[in-house]
């Protein structure tokens, strides 16, 4: 496996970064010195799973991205494929726009990779 997250740790305010498969498999982490990397893929796989759900009920169709603030940090998911999310943690009050350039970039690279 390659580094496909390498161009995430030189990004200013990631704290972590996860590669993630829907059952909470890490398949390749950046960072986790502050938010740990195996409880960030835990916890995006949790997320996926229940915004999944809320999204059919309320008749949205399918999941691209999420994402939420809290007190120290925003965490940013987008889905890659079927069966993956790209999640990271990055400090709160941040800019992340060049950070969300990113990783989509980095999604359309890895869906064609993972889901063959």
């Amino acid at each position: 496996m390659g580094q496909w997250l390498a161009s995430l740790a030189s990004m200013p305010h990631v704290l972590t970064a996860v590669l993630v498969s829907d059952s909470g498999l890490e398949i390749e982490s950046i960072g986790g010195a502050v938010i740990s990397s195996q409880i960030l893929a835990a916890e995006t796989a949790s997320l996926v799973r229940a915004s999944s759900i809320a999204g059919t009920n309320l008749g949205g169709g399918k999941l691209f991205r999420w994402s939420f603030t809290t007190d120290h940090f925003e965490v940013i998911s987008l889905r890659v494929g079927l069966q993956h999310s790209l999640t990271v943690a990055v400090q709160r009050g941040s800019d992340p726009r060049n950070l969300q350039v990113e990783m989509a970039r980095l999604s359309l690279q890895l869906v064609s990779q993972l889901e063959n």
